[in-house]
């Protein structure tokens, strides 16, 4: 089912917009390359030492990439990529997030399997050596959150994994950025989780080129991703000294709200989130619902013990706006695509609620709860 919708998305310059990226035209020279014309295919076509050094390419790289081009098989690279159900998506396409685009250098392409789209996103992360007591704060902390948003995480054994895994159970959509080339099942235990996130309408994504392998440089550049593709962070774990930190501090210096969990000051795993909360770098929390409270003017506690929200809508359409209104101010163009309603209907439902006092309009068009 997955393959056939995604070979509707492919593009037939995408192919060799893959294979200049596996040669070794890094995201940097692609910018470069490709700010103007998107011709990819022109490119690998006519690739030659005269016209990487017309782009500042030195020439060991040169021969390396000539090298690597005539190793290039585009049918086995194709194949791969519909197998999975990848598409490429440039900085050029609407569909490219707009928290990527504020990255210094922002990745000229990523690959994704699935269809991502805007829904508000938060990020999960924490050690690599997971303790029991993570363990238990996984399950207290990311159950309910992932209810309303996204869960962002890497692709790591134990920890990562978790937060994919808490998210769904309860038949959520989650979001895992991982370390090698998205066709690569890295760690091997994860590959059963890996289809699953897909099949379950969530997604993946790798900046990486294809045959990219695991590499340790490749885990601070994921974790930027990681930090900013989400509109803020919570840290469950972390040593003084550790990945962990290094995406929070990604995250402070983009200015996004950190939420820490804190616990014993003798326990070497709770150094670093003890750290972010004495110098004021993150915000407690000891349970969802101080995550919740922080950007929601609700009381979360009763409305997530009793699943029902106090309000007296008209119909199921009506509760749906209100919900999504709740994690995000929208206008009408931005509800209807995320809705899949006309415009005529949902003007109807949004003048109702209005009359109603349950959402008003602000003056530059977006709805927000009254």
């Amino acid at each position: 089912m997955y393959i056939f919708i995604h070979k509707y998305f492919f593009m037939s310059e995408s192919i060799y917009l893959a294979a200049l990226h596996s040669i070794g035209i890094t995201q940097k020279k692609l910018h470069i390359i490709f700010e103007k014309n998107q011709n990819y295919k022109n490119l690998f076509d006519n690739i030659s030492s005269e016209t990487l050094k017309n782009f500042g390419f030195l020439e060991k790289k040169i021969e390396a990439i000539i090298e690597r081009k005539s190793k290039v098989k585009l049918d086995t690279l194709k194949k791969k990529i519909e197998q999975r159900g990848v598409q490429l998506i440039t900085i050029h396409d609407e569909k490219y997030p707009d928290l990527l685009r504020q990255i210094p250098n922002p990745p000229y392409v990523f690959y994704l399997r699935w269809d991502i789209d805007s829904t508000p996103k938060i990020s999960v992360v924490w050690s690599r050596k997971m303790t029991s007591y993570g363990d238990i704060l996984i399950d207290k902390v990311v159950w309910d959150i992932s209810k309303y948003f996204v869960i962002v995480s890497g692709w790591a054994a134990w920890c990562d994994t978790k937060s994919h895994e808490i998210a769904l159970k309860k038949w959520n959509k989650t979001l895992s950025v991982i370390g090698t080339w998205i066709d690569i099942d890295y760690p091997v235990v994860n590959k059963k989780l890996y289809d699953k996130i897909v099949d379950s309408w969530g997604w993946v994504i790798s900046i990486f080129p294809i045959w990219e392998v695991w590499n340790p440089y490749n885990f601070p550049v994921r974790n930027e991703i990681v930090a900013w593709l989400s509109v803020w962070l919570i840290v469950i774990e972390a040593w003084s000294k550790s990945g962990t930190l290094i995406t929070a501090n990604l995250a402070l210096d983009m200015w996004k709200d950190i939420f820490a969990v804190p616990w014993d000051i003798f326990k070497s795993h709770s150094a670093g989130c003890n750290n972010l909360i004495q110098k004021w770098s993150a915000k407690l929390i000891t349970c969802s619902e101080d995550v919740l409270e922080e950007y929601i003017n609700i009381h979360w506690k009763n409305h997530i013990e009793s699943d029902e929200i106090k309000i007296k809508f008209a119909d199921s359409t009506e509760k749906d706006i209100y919900n999504i209104l709740l994690l995000e101010n929208m206008s009408i163009d931005e509800l209807s695509r995320k809705m899949w309603l006309d415009i005529a209907t949902l003007s109807f439902k949004l003048s109702i609620m209005e009359i109603n006092q349950i959402i008003r309009k602000w003056i530059w068009g977006k709805y927000h709860l009254n």
